[in-house]
This record gives C-alpha cells, sequence and structure tokens, in this order.
C-alpha cells in the first residue's frame, strides 16, 4: 500500500441519514447496512448529493478499540440530506459540525479498506501534528461513484482534525 498524503479541506456543517447498524460483529455489521441501504436507498427524503454515498463511523457513543480485533462503533451507510425530521422507520440521522478535514483518496481492494484506516490513525495522525476533533467524533467515507469492482473500488476518507 502507498502512503498518500492528504489535502485539507473545510466543510460546512451537514447531516446525514441512512441505516445504522453497532459493529459488534464486525464488517458483517457494515456489509447489512449497506445492503439494507441499497433496498432503502430510494426511501431517504430530502438527498443534497442524490448520486453520493456516505459511510459514516461514529466513534461518540459506545466506542471501544477492541484490541486485536475489530473496533466496535456505529456506522450509517447513508446520503446527505438537508434534514433529518421525520425520517422513515428504521432510518438513523445525524448533524455533523463544521469542521477541518484531513482528506485521503483510497483505490484498492474493498478488503483492505479496513488496513488503510489503520494507516491513518496508527501510522499518518501520530506523525502529524494532528489528532481527531472530537467535537466532530466521527469520521466517513465519501462515495462519488457506485462500487462496481470491488476489487478496485475508489472513495475518499474525510478524517475531521485540528492541531495536537
Amino acid at each position: 500500500m502507498t502512503k498518500p498524503e492528504p489535502t485539507f479541506q473545510s466543510r460546512s456543517a451537514f447531516k446525514i441519514a441512512g441505516v445504522e447498524r453497532y459493529t459488534s460483529e464486525g464488517i458483517t455489521n457494515i456489509r447489512q447496512a449497506w445492503d439494507e441501504f441499497g433496498k432503502r436507498w430510494n426511501d431517504i427524503p430530502n438527498a443534497v448529493e442524490p448520486e453520493v454515498a456516505y459511510g459514516f463511523e461514529d466513534y461518540s457513543r459506545d466506542f471501544d478499540m477492541n484490541k486485536g480485533g475489530f473496533p466496535k462503533y456505529y456506522y450509517i451507510a447513508g446520503k446527505s440530506v438537508s434534514s433529518i425530521e421525520g425520517l422513515p422507520d428504521g432510518l438513523k440521522g445525524r448533524e455533523v459540525p463544521a469542521a477541518e478535514y484531513a482528506v485521503f483518496h483510497y483505490q484498492g481492494a474493498l478488503d483492505e479498506l479496513p488496513k488503510f484506516f489503520g494507516f491513518i490513525y496508527g501510522e499518518w495522525m501520530p506523525k502529524s501534528g494532528y489528532k481527531m476533533d472530537q467535537k466532530v467524533g466521527a469520521d466517513f467515507e465519501r462515495y462519488t461513484e457506485k462500487m462496481t469492482d470491488l476489487e478496485n473500488m475508489s472513495v475518499d476518507i474525510w478524517v475531521p482534525v485540528v492541531k495536537s
């Protein structure tokens, strides 16, 4: 894996809505969220970016690093929306505050994505002079193209940062 450097971007506050799962069973729960999200794509009202999908990792509640295993956190497979009021049953929403982000581009196999997150948090961040912005307490993947080739996918990973 190449060791990419991020670009830095500001992002205004936004809202996300979709299918939420807790990762008590790791990747299995994330795949369940995406499967359900795919079935409910048209159920999500008020989409701001109709063709863009988000994978939202919420570390702000019930987070467990689970040393030696897959971390436990809430994950939302969803869309950016103008409102999270009145969502249909089974869908969850989250407001994300404005922040500065380190944005990493990942190109490769879906199964290697957890290792890429490991690089970001285990290698890049400790050496970068940055730490996660706790007012956000989450990061997210932004998918601008459909994942048709799981061996060669393309995604941007947005990590909220502040100087450490």
